[in-house]
């Protein structure tokens, strides 16, 4: 990598922590939060992941800024759906409308 480019670093969900949501639900990292399932991050991107327990929620559509192969399929897998999310910040995309 050349000078200016920067590994993305992401808060990571643990697919197992999803297992606590309702059936059918959609969560995003707010969602898990509001539940006291994940705690406050200092990253704004997210990225999930595969956890040391199995997957075992149904029908979750999952939104986050990236998935790893294994988290994609094991959500995947059980009925839901993986929403990837832009890079970009919301507040961002406003100030870029404004200007």
């Amino acid at each position: 990598m050349g000078p200016g480019h920067s590994k993305t670093l992401y808060g990571i969900v643990k697919l197992n922590v999803l297992n606590a949501v309702p059936e059918g639900s959609t969560v995003d990292y707010e969602s898990l939060q509001a539940q006291k399932l994940v705690s406050k991050s200092k990253y704004t991107l997210k990225k999930v992941v595969g956890g040391p327990e199995e997957y075992t929620g149904k029908g979750l559509t999952v939104k986050a800024h990236a998935f790893t192969e294994s988290a994609r399929a094991a959500i995947e897998g059980s009925g839901g759906t993986c929403v990837v999310l832009p890079k970009t910040a919301p507040a961002e995309k406003e100030e870029a409308v404004a200007a």
